[in-house]
């Protein structure tokens, strides 16, 4: 049974990738659009604040330093598992035997003489470092509009701390304005990546939580060395760090919002002009919208911290049903 759920879980994978590969293709505008709006209006807004554009790039190249060593971990245990767990069966296991191998093979080719063990093994190993390669691209560029997002609120956050010097003053209202169309290019930005993001997440809720549960169940259940059980234990990670990662983006826009709405109502703007008081309404509405990043079809499945939980709870489950049958 365990074999066959193997199967399902190499299916389920690929299938996942393919869909989110088909919301990339449909959602191209959108995505496109944020591209745009990173490449030309938030560097315009940065140059506008006499600040370096590069600035969130080299924040970015930090963040892939720091997780180049786990992540080049994480490759090598599914990658090289494999191999392992073969020279530590030798004699005591034949070579066409699933847990030496990156991915299942069928059993169409006489897998047992090194050679042709050699090239299937050889093969996996590239179609799935093309598939890391794949997955680690499509979540860094989350991770590239996360920190630009991020970037862009600060930069909002003092447009407004210098406004309000000359909050008794006319020249509060055109720096007040500019604010205000600084905040409309975030929302703007934030809709168009919604658009898809939602699409993304509610792949991963569906699916990851039938993977995640699969693989616990060959890792307890198969009887095998310690190198397939790495192999297992890294796809495990593998399929569970990208939607932590993006429940984490979830919740970051969330709280960045929310951040500025309390900065702007914190304000000491009793004492300012009516004129004033009412572009100051005026931004404090727009900062009530809900830029909770949700999942299509279930609203209220929102991308934060508590999703997690969810995923976690429904994969203990589903883990339960296999055991007991």
């Amino acid at each position: 049974m365990s074999l066959g759920m193997e199967l399902i879980q190499y299916m389920i994978v690929g299938i996942l990738y393919t869909l989110i590969f088909l919301v990339f293709i449909l959602k191209n505008e959108a995505i496109m659009s944020n591209y745009n709006f990173i490449q030309t209006k938030f560097i315009h807004w940065s140059n506008k604040k006499s600040l370096h554009p590069n600035a969130v790039y080299k924040k970015n190249i930090e963040t892939v330093k720091s997780l180049a060593i786990p992540l080049a971990t994480l490759s090598l245990s599914i990658a090289f598992g494999p191999l392992v767990s073969t020279i530590n069966d030798i004699g005591k296991l034949p070579l066409d035997n699933r847990a030496h191998f990156v991915l299942f093979w069928p059993k169409i080719v006489d897998t047992n003489k090194i050679s042709m063990y050699g090239i299937i093994y050889a093969v996996q190993v590239l179609f799935t470092v093309i598939l890391y390669i794949s997955s680690l691209s499509f979540n860094l560029g989350f991770m590239v509009f996360l920190n630009e997002l991020t970037n862009q609120f600060e930069i909002l956050l003092d447009g407004i701390n210098d406004a309000f010097k000359y909050k008794r003053d006319k020249q509060f209202q055109p720096l007040f304005i500019d604010c205000i169309r600084h905040h409309q290019i975030i929302i703007k930005f934030l809709d168009d990546l919604k658009s898809y993001f939602k699409w993304v997440i509610l792949i991963e809720i569906i699916v990851v939580q039938v993977v995640l549960a699969i693989l616990i169940y060959n890792l307890t259940k198969v009887n095998a060395s310690i190198g397939y059980k790495v192999k297992v234990a890294g796809s495990l990670l593998f399929n569970l760090l990208p939607i932590c990662f993006h429940c984490h983006v979830g919740e970051v826009i969330l709280s960045l919002h929310t951040r500025l709405s309390n900065h702007i109502y914190n304000m000491v703007w009793y004492d300012m002009p009516n004129k004033n008081k009412q572009l100051l309404v005026i931004m404090f509405q727009r900062t009530q919208r809900d830029l909770t990043l949700s999942s299509a079809l279930f609203s209220n499945e929102r991308a934060s911290r508590s999703l997690i939980s969810k995923v976690i709870k429904q994969v203990y489950t589903i883990l339960n049903v296999l055991l007991k049958t």
